[in-house]
Order: structure tokens, then sequence, then C-alpha cells
């Protein structure tokens, strides 16, 4: 079925409309939001959160504006994850480390010493991205991570093109200053 077919009949009501537009988003907004606070439990509040606030407001989405529907869940799953690392500040950002130790290792018959010097190069980086703020966070992961252009992550962001090359470049000055320390070396 159609996003645009979907989109109207959940904003009159249907509910199985919306469901299908959950399933065809709920993916990508738990990614970004799993970015965002590195644990599995406040990714899936933070994708729940999202829904619900774009239940509540899907009413106000204009289909066919200049804006898609994905863009628009994205910007309100965006603002979800801040508010939710802002509620949570006192609490330390988990490192997710699990997802660090998916990452396939180069050599197939690993070195164990191999291995714990890419964990600990791992955890490092962990360490050093939940030291940025979290606009700087999300911009840097935008970029890095989901590979969108600066123009790109200023409109889902809704600010200036500046305003995401300044915080970018702040993100990176932040990161060479954690990394004079440690060797840069990737441990393969």
């Amino acid at each position: 079925m159609d996003e645009t077919v979907l989109i109207q009949a959940a904003q009159a009501g249907n509910r199985a409309a919306f469901r299908a537009l959950y399933d065809l988003n709920s993916a990508r907004i738990y990614a970004l939001a799993y970015h965002y606070v590195k644990n599995q439990e406040d990714a899936e509040d933070i994708l729940q959160d999202t829904f619900i606030k774009a239940f509540r407001k899907i009413a106000t989405f204009r289909v066919g504006a200049e804006t898609n529907f994905s863009s628009w869940l994205f910007r309100v799953g965006i603002n979800c994850s801040i508010d939710h690392l802002r509620r949570n500040k006192s609490r330390p950002a988990a490192l997710g480390l699990e997802a660090l130790e998916s990452v396939p290792s180069k050599a197939s018959d690993s070195d164990p010493a191999l291995e714990h010097a890419r964990g600990e190069f791992r955890e490092h980086i962990e360490r050093c991205l939940c030291g940025l703020s979290p606009r700087q966070r999300m911009i840097f992961l935008l970029k890095h991570e989901q590979q969108l252009s600066i123009r790109e992550i200023a409109v889902e962001l809704h600010c200036t093109e500046g305003s995401v090359k300044t915080h970018l470049f702040r993100a990176v000055t932040a990161l060479r200053r954690h990394f004079k320390g440690p060797a840069l070396e990737d441990p393969s």
C-alpha cells in the first residue's frame, strides 16, 4: 500500500494503517535511538515515545508537503532521544559494548591479545562519543553513521548548515583531543 494512503488512513483514525507505518519505520527509529543511548531498553523506550507522539500528532502532518513522513518521524525520534538524554543526565551513559562486540574481526584465526586490544580501542571510542554533548553526538552520528550530508542534517534538525558545521567541527575537535593520549591506530 502507498505510504500516502497509509498516512491519510492513519490521520482518519485507522490504527491498522498506523501500525503499517510503524512497521515501515520502526527499525530506523530504533537505530537512531540506540546511537544516542547505547542500550536496548532505553532505545525501546525512545522508540515507543516516538510513535506515541507521532500517533498524537499525525493529524498535523501535511501529506504532499516539502518533507516526507519518514523524515518527519525521524525528527520526532531525534527530539525524543534528546529529551531522554536530558531527563537522564545524572545517569552515566551505557557504552553499548554489546553492539561493538558484534563487529567482525578481520582475522579468521583470532589472536586473543589482538582481540583484547581491539575491544579496548572500541571501548575508548564509545567513551569519547559519550563525552560529546547530545547535539554534537547526534550530528556526528548522522554524518558518519547515517552518511547524511550537511544539508540533510540541517533539514532533519531544523537548523542552519552553519550550525551543523559548527557542531560537527566541535565534535571532531573533542574527539581528536581524546585521542591524543592513546594510539590512533586500529590494532589490526
